[in-house]
């Protein structure tokens, strides 16, 4: 049996002088991988997509060992870099958590960001105020939702298809969100086609990857971040290899504009 809680209701979030007010507290005082100064956040902004606005989707893997360190900073510091991109260029932003199947998910947070304000300057002024409303929900969530799904076992690879659904629901004519997804997770899939065994090779991991369907990510900005982290143990260097080899094919197969597999979340 699935377990699959609802989303809470789509709503569509403005900031106004409240948030600008924290937003200005924030500039310059920051943690880990959040915006600190206007000039990143425009840095950020030139690289929005034309015309169009973002459709971010994160998901972070709860199974099993993963509950007790998916909520460090330093692993979401990635969803946190998605929440700035989403709220800085204008969109959509779903973050979930998952486990055992495509069934197996949470969401934590589900909402339009868009910030407001008559210059640029003071749109972004705004950002990191909602991106902290966006981390607070998430940091709250995180746990509860976790401990609604069966944590025995992973699929990522249902990552890749839910993300294809949610571009595809949100933006059926294709031709206003460009889909940004972060998958936060160790990599050991363990349903479906399993990576469990740890003298996995790359090649045989790409071998593996070949015989994955996978769905329709044209367009798409994908990172997979944390592959090979395991809480309380180390992998072997050629099996975190294998891991990143099979990922980064799988990805590549979906046609996605852009694959990042990475172990930890300053991209190495």
């Amino acid at each position: 049996m699935s377990h699959n809680t609802s989303p809470p209701p789509i709503r569509r979030v403005t900031y106004g002088l409240g948030a600008a007010a924290l937003a200005a507290s924030l500039f310059g005082c920051s943690p880990s991988g959040q915006i600190n100064s206007l000039n990143e956040a425009k840095q950020i902004a030139a690289a929005c997509p034309p015309g169009k606005q973002i459709a971010g989707r994160a998901a972070i893997d709860v199974s099993g060992e993963r509950l007790a360190v998916a909520g460090d900073q330093g692993r979401l510091a990635p969803v946190r870099s998605l929440a700035e991109r989403v709220a800085v260029c204008g969109g959509h932003l779903r973050i979930d958590v998952f486990a055992a199947t495509a069934g197996a998910t949470a969401a934590l947070y589900d909402s339009d960001l868009h910030a407001q304000g008559a210059t640029e300057i003071a749109r972004l002024r705004r950002v990191p105020g909602m991106v902290e409303e966006v981390m607070a929900a998430v940091t709250k969530n995180l746990p509860v939702a976790a401990n609604t799904l069966p944590r025995a076992g992973t699929d990522v690879l249902a990552q890749f298809t839910l993300a294809s659904e949610y571009i595809r629901q949100l933006d059926p004519s294709g031709d206003r969100y460009v889909l940004d997804l972060v998958i936060s997770s160790g990599g050991v899939q363990t349903v479906g086609t399993s990576l469990s065994d740890p003298s996995l090779t790359p090649e045989q991991a790409m071998q593996l990857a070949d015989r994955v369907v996978a769905p329709n990510l044209s367009g798409a900005t994908v990172r997979l971040t944390d592959v090979g982290k395991t809480p309380g143990r180390s992998l072997p260097t050629s099996y975190v290899d294998a891991l990143k080899a099979f990922y980064t094919k799988a990805c590549q197969a979906s046609r996605a504009a852009s694959c990042a597999v990475v172990t930890d979340a300053a991209g190495r």
